[in-house]
């Protein structure tokens, strides 16, 4: 009996392990979250240099395709 049971150890042992490293995965994954570095300093990123939005002048580039919702051919 005592065999059979020493035969088991190991793999109990790593199932235990395994459990264990599970539990803690979902603990940190499903946990609350907090703020990141990049919600506690908002104002490193300004709202007036983002991506333009064609208010502007376009470039020459730009202005040589046309556009494919224009119907231009």
């Amino acid at each position: 009996m005592l065999s059979d049971l020493a035969a088991l150890t190991p793999p109990a042992v790593v199932c235990v392990a395994f459990l264990i490293g599970v539990g803690l995965f979902l603990r940190h994954q499903l946990g609350p979250k907090r703020e990141s570095a990049e919600d506690e300093y908002p104002e490193d990123i300004s709202g007036d240099g983002g991506i333009p939005h064609g208010d502007g002048p376009q470039s020459d580039a730009s202005q040589s395709a046309a556009s494919p919702d224009r119907g231009d051919r």
